[in-house]
């Protein structure tokens, strides 16, 4: 940002004093200083060729965010932010609806089928993981097989379930 404003124009507090009241006179508006900030950071990104006044660049830019702000106030025109919102987020029902929950069962009840299918074996190493949520190496320790087995298990399970629920 090498605009030549930075360096000399913003330190000089008369200056900016001097520009927040002659906004303030133009527009009749307590927020003056707001929009001259916000016009003094739009000249501050603007891209594109050099401004020759900046004084006179800035001067208008705030003028114009007061008039469009003042505008906004007589039409009633309201600015939707997130918190404004936020209330009307509030009154919807968390709860699933009947039409979800009977789906989430009827997905269940599959899945109960497709386990039931399952080699017992596969089966017991599958949910000691998947629902108790041991790890496979406490699952050999109790079964009696190896955390290679346990994997094996795990894969054919898992291979088996999900070809199951696609269908």
């Amino acid at each position: 940002m090498s605009k030549r404003v930075t360096k000399n124009w913003l330190p000089q507090q008369q200056v900016w004093a001097a520009l927040r009241q002659r906004i303030r006179a133009l527009t009749h508006r307590d927020d003056a200083e707001d929009h001259l900030q916000s016009a003094f950071v739009n000249y501050l990104e603007r891209e594109g060729e050099p401004v020759r006044e900046p004084h006179a660049y800035i001067t208008r830019s705030a003028i114009n965010l007061a008039r469009n702000a003042h505008k906004r106030e007589q039409t009633g025109y309201v600015t939707l932010t997130e918190d404004s919102l936020l209330p009307y987020f509030e009154i919807a029902d968390p709860a699933p609806s009947q039409e979800e929950v009977y789906a989430s069962r009827q997905r269940l009840a599959h899945f109960r089928a497709g386990c039931s299918q399952l080699p017992e074996k596969t089966r017991l190493v599958f949910l000691l993981h998947r629902v108790k949520k041991m790890k496979y190496q406490e699952i050999a320790n109790i079964s009696g097989m190896s955390v290679s087995s346990v994997e094996k298990h795990i894969a054919k399970a898992l291979t088996f379930l999900s070809a199951w629920m696609e269908q």
